[in-house]
C-alpha cells in the first residue's frame, strides 16, 4: 500500500545547534530544580543526576542514532523512554511551594525532536503527552486547578511557538533538499537528452544513408539495367538490321539522360518530380513503356477507383515496380509479367507483380528486395515475396492509403 507524504516523511539533520540547545535547556531546567529544593539528600542527588545524565545522553546520542532509522517502533520507543525520564525528573524535582513551569522546560526539546522525526500524528501525540505531564505535575503540587489555568496557557503558547518555528525550519530544509534533488535529476535528464539527441542524429543519418542507397539502387540500377539490355540488343542486331540497332542505341542514350536526371533528383530531393503531377497508374505505365522487356509480355491492371496516395506511398509503389521489372528482366527468363494495382480495399492500396519465370528457392534477396522491405516498413505496410523453382516469382506490397 502506498504511504501518505506524512508517513513517508524522513527525519532531517538540523545540525549541532539542536544538540547545544537541548543541553542548555536541560541544564537550565536542572538549575531551576536544584535552586528550588530546600534540601537535597544524597540519594535524591544521585537519582536526579542519573536521570538527568540518562535524559541528556538519550536526547543527544540516542537521538542521533535513531534519527537515521526507518523503524517507527524504535523511534516511538525513544520518545516513550524520554517522556518517562522527563516525567520522573519533574516529579522528583518539583515542590509544593514552587510551580513546575521551569522544571517542565526540559520536555520542550522533545517537542522539537518530534517535529523533526515523527509524522504529524506521532508529533501531535508526543506534544499532547508533554502537555499532559505538565498538567499532572502542576495539579499534583499546586493542588488546585486555578494555578494550572493560570500557567497552562503560557506553557501551551510556548510549546506551540517551538513546534511552529521548528516546522518552518524543517520545511525550509526539506524544500532545499528537494530543490537540490530536482536540480540533480534535471542535470541527469539533460545528460540523457544529449545522449538521446546524439542517438537520434545518428539514427537519422543512418536512415538517410539507407534511403539514399535505396534511391540510387532502385532508380539508377533500373536505368542501367535497361540501358544494358538496349545496348546488348543493339549489338545483336547491328549487322542484321542497322536501323533497328540505331533505334535501340537512341533509346539507350535517352535512358542514360533520364538516369542522370534521376540521380540528380535522388541526391537533391530524394523524390522524382515525375510523380508530382500525374496519377500513379500513368507513372507506372510510363515506367513500363521506358523499360526493355526483350519479348516478355507485360500487362498492367488497375482495380478499383484510383485515389491519391501520400508522396512516400506513391514513391514506394513506383520504386517497387522498378525493382520488380529489374528482377524480371535480369533473372526470371519469364514470358509474361502481370502487374496489378489494386484500390478496392478502402484502407489499403496494394501492388502485385507476378512473372512466370524460373523462380527461386532463395527469397533473401539482394539490395533491391531489402530496399522494398525497408520502404514498406517505414509506411507500416505489408510486404510478401513468393517463389519456388519453376513457379515464377511474386511480389506483393500493401500500404495504407
Amino acid at each position: 500500500m502506498r504511504k501518505s507524504p506524512e508517513e513517508n516523511k524522513k527525519p532531517i539533520h538540523l545540525g549541532n545547534g539542536v544538540d547545544i540547545a537541548f543541553l542548555l535547556v536541560v541544564l537550565a531546567a536542572y538549575f531551576a530544580i536544584f535552586s528550588s529544593l530546600p534540601t537535597v539528600t544524597i540519594s535524591q542527588l544521585i537519582t536526579m543526576n542519573v536521570l538527568g545524565i540518562s535524559y541528556l545522553l538519550m536526547g543527544i546520542y540516542g537521538y542521533k542514532y535513531i534519527l537515521d532509522t526507518d523503524n517507527r517502533l524504535i523511534q516511538l520507543g525513544y520518545f516513550a523512554i524520554q517522556l518517562i525520564l522527563g516525567g520522573l525528573i519533574i516529579y522528583l524535582g518539583s515542590t509544593p511551594e514552587r510551580e513546575v513551569s521551569l522544571n517542565s522546560l526540559l520536555l520542550l526539546p522533545l517537542a522539537v525532536q518530534s517535529v523533526v522525526m515523527l509524522p504529524r500524528v506521532g508529533m501531535l501525540a508526543v506534544n499532547a503527552i508533554i502537555l499532559l505531564l505538565y498538567s499532572i505535575s502542576n495539579i499534583k503540587y499546586s493542588g488546585t486547578l486555578s494555578v494550572l489555568m493560570n500557567s497552562l496557557p503560557i506553557f501551551f503558547i510556548g510549546q506551540i511557538f517551538i513546534v511552529f518555528f521548528t516546522q518552518i525550519a524543517v520545511t525550509e530544509q526539506n524544500s532545499r533538499e528537494e530543490i537540490n534533488r530536482l536540480v540533480f535529476e534535471l542535470e541527469k535528464a539533460n545528460e540523457h537528452l544529449k545522449e538521446y539527441a546524439l542517438q537520434v542524429e545518428e539514427l537519422a543519418i543512418t536512415r538517410e544513408r539507407n534511403r539514399l542507397a535505396r534511391e540510387i539502387h532502385d532508380g539508377l540500377g533500373h536505368y542501367l539495367t535497361s540501358i544494358f539490355m538496349q545496348v546488348q540488343a543493339a549489338r545483336a542486331t547491328l549487322n542484321i538490321d542497322p536501323a533497328k540497332a540505331a533505334d535501340l542505341l537512341e533509346k539507350a542514350q535517352n535512358l542514360s539522360q533520364e538516369a542522370l536526371t534521376d540521380v540528380r533528383n535522388s541526391v537533391s530531393t530524394l523524390r522524382s518530380p515525375l510523380l508530382e503531377n500525374i496519377a500513379l497508374s500513368v507513372a507506372l505505365e510510363q515506367l513500363i513503356q521506358q523499360s526493355q522487356f526483350n519479348g516478355i509480355k507485360v500487362e498492367l491492371k488497375v482495380l478499383g477507383e484510383e485515389r491519391p496516395l501520400s508522396a512516400r506511398g506513391t514513391w514506394t509503389v513506383y520504386r517497387t515496380l522498378q525493382e520488380g521489372i529489374n528482377n524480371t528482366v535480369k533473372y526470371s527468363k519469364a514470358n509474361a509479367l502481370e502487374i496489378i494495382l489494386d484500390y478496392q480495399d478502402i484502407e489499403m492500396v496494394s501492388l502485385t507483380i507476378n512473372d512466370d519465370g524460373i523462380g527461386t528457392n532463395n527469397l533473401d534477396g539482394g539490395f533491391g528486395i531489402i530496399g522494398i522491405k525497408e520502404r514498406v516498413k517505414l509506411l507500416e505496410g505489408i510486404c510478401n515475396f513468393t517463389s519456388s523453382e519453376g513457379n515464377g516469382f511474386s511480389i506483393q506490397i500493401g500500404i495504407p492509403g
